[in-house]
Order: structure tokens, then sequence, then C-alpha cells
């Protein structure tokens, strides 16, 4: 049975997936030379931004040093990894301040590809950081440290109510689900879903 921890941190990471894909369908439609939605882009940013610093980054990290103390191979990259936890605080500070900005005071301008680039390097390197621990830090950790440790770490570590019950997410949530925000890709085409609530385009009549 995968220790709790793991599971939250798990659950963390599919959460942040299908935000960031929502992320990368706005930034298309901003490619596609149209106007995307400022104020989701700007809370999407804030999230995915904010929340893992909250809970998830302090986890990791009190993981990584557990975990470089048994598998001295794992440095390099957990240190590279510890490094993309403060870009991704950085840089998506940078980009919700950027489409606040937008929102406030051009919000039926197109995106300037300057910024664009910015939001597109941030959205691959959050892919990438989220794929290196999910397929072989996180697989590590089980394997080098004991479930019964990890689950020790808990009560030292509040497993604090859900992220996905807090209001901000909660709001984001009926943001993309109410406005089929999700579905939205750019030149009035539809995704087949939303990563996130899992609507669907409406039939055709």
């Amino acid at each position: 049975m995968k220790a709790i921890i793991l599971e939250r941190l798990h659950a963390d990471h599919h959460r942040y997936a299908a935000l960031l894909c929502i992320l990368d369908r706005q930034l298309h439609i901003a490619a596609c030379e149209e106007v995307p939605d400022y104020r989701l882009l700007a809370r999407l940013c804030h999230y995915l931004t904010h929340q893992p610093e909250e809970w998830h980054h302090p986890v990791e990290d009190a993981l990584f040093a557990r975990l470089a103390g048994c598998h001295a191979q794992s440095a390099e990259l957990l240190a590279v990894l510890s490094e993309e936890h403060r870009r991704i605080t950085r840089d998506g500070t940078v980009l919700e301040a950027t489409f606040r900005r937008q929102a406030d005071d051009m919000p039926e301008d197109e995106l300037d590809p300057g910024r664009l680039n910015l939001a597109r390097a941030f959205s691959e390197l959050y892919h990438h950081h989220l794929h290196s621990e999910n397929r072989h830090v996180y697989p590590l950790i089980e394997r080098c440290i004991p479930a019964a440790e990890l689950d020790e770490m808990s009560p030292r570590i509040p497993l604090v109510s859900p992220a996905e019950g807090s209001p901000g997410f909660q709001g984001l949530y009926r943001q993309i689900a109410d406005h089929r925000t999700g579905l939205r890709l750019g030149h009035g085409e539809q995704a087949d879903f939303c990563p996130l609530c899992d609507a669907r385009p409406a039939a055709a009549s």
C-alpha cells in the first residue's frame, strides 16, 4: 500500500497536469493570434505557483533530503529538481503579474510574442519537472525509504485539508467548469474533453 504522503503528492501532480493542459490551450489560443482569457491565465499561474509552496514543495524537499542520504546517485537530480522548485515559483509569480496587468489594462489585445514565449517556457519546465518526479524520483523514494518511515512523517508534516477543497481551487474550478473554458483551442475549435472537469463539447443539433 502506498504511503499517504506519496498518494497526496501524486494527486497534486494529477491536478497540476490538468491545469497545465488548460494553460497550454490558452497559450495555443494566443499563438493563433486570438485573445486568451487573461484573468484565467493569471489564476492558473497563481495556483500553480503558490499552492505547491504551501505544502507540496516543502514535503518534497524533506523527502529529497532523506533520499539523498540513502541514495547518493540521485543527489545531482534532486539538486536540479530543488532548483526547479525555485524557478517555478519565480517565473510563475512574474507571469501571474503580467497576465493580471494585461487583464486590467489591455484585455482585448493579443499577447505579446515575448510574453507568450515566457509562458510556454514556464509550462515546458513544469511538465518536465512533473515527469522527472513521477518517473524517477517517486519510485526511488518508494524503493529506498520504508513505507512505515514515510507514514511516520505524516504527524510531522500535517496533511491539511485536501488542496482541491480550498476556496482558491474551487473558484478556479468553477470558472473553468461553468464557462467550459477548458475546451477552447482557438479558431473556434474545441478539445474532446476538459482535463479538469471532464466537460465535453455540446452535441451538434
